[in-house]
């Protein structure tokens, strides 16, 4: 059982590289009869230190404990499995996919998890720091991962909330909009009553004015017929 644990363990660390990471196991996610949530409690269980990442030593002690666990069980029978003559061939389905695309296919899933797309315009400097740290310090890739979880999180919570903030802000302008549209009809109602009310008062003082003209053309009508009639009598 120890020899076919060290060959599952070389199985996953394809890069020679002496540890496994989460990622090196979940590579054989469509391998072995467990699913990803399954895999990630049993790395969890088989990372005594915590550190994101299993020796050889780690994986074949903690491999030999965690019997009674129902995951580690599903994966020990799996291993026996290969001991009566089967043989693994990890990624199979993908055994036509390079390296790179593997990486391309495992960082997009990455950011579609996080919601990264969401809220990052650019990705490239993210993806150069998770290749990174993927290559040179695969221990510290979890952390990171995490990391990224939180910010993203905090950035999809400020973007809603921004958009919360916009969308408050187009009600007021909207509201502001229509109480000026209401007060400049008031104003215009108000300036034609009052020009209304300022043509009655010219034409009534106009009415006035010609009354009084027509009683002075009377008068001097009547002064002219007196006039004439004056002169009548004196010839």
């Amino acid at each position: 059982v120890l020899g076919k644990a060290h060959e599952f363990f070389q199985i996953c660390d394809l890069e020679g590289k002496g540890f496994i990471t989460r990622q090196d196991m979940q590579r054989l996610h469509s391998e072995l009869p467990l699913s990803l949530e399954e895999l990630e409690k049993v790395f969890v269980m088989l990372d005594a230190d915590g550190n994101g990442s299993l020796t050889l030593k780690e994986f074949i002690t903690g491999f030999s404990e965690c019997g009674n666990h129902g995951s580690c069980v599903e994966l020990h029978n799996e291993t026996m499995q290969q001991s009566e003559g089967e043989t693994v061939h990890p990624l199979k389905s993908k055994e036509t996919v390079s390296d790179d695309e593997d990486e391309e296919l495992q960082f997009s899933d990455l950011m579609d998890r996080l919601g990264a797309k969401k809220v990052l315009d650019d990705e490239s400097d993210v993806k150069q720091l998770w290749l990174q740290l993927r290559k040179d310090e695969p221990h510290l890739l979890s952390g990171f991962e995490e990391f990224l979880l939180r910010i993203f999180s905090q950035l999809q919570q400020a973007d809603n909330e921004k958009n919360e903030l916009e969308c408050a802000l187009r009600k007021k302008i909207a509201a502001y909009d229509e109480e000026i549209q209401h007060l400049y009809e008031e104003m215009e109602q108000q300036i034609k009553k009052e020009k209304e009310q300022f043509l009655l008062k010219d034409t009534e003082r106009f009415q006035s004015y010609s009354q009084e003209l027509e009683r002075k053309l009377q008068s001097k009508e009547q002064e002219l017929e007196q006039l004439v009639q004056k002169q009548k009598r004196v010839q």
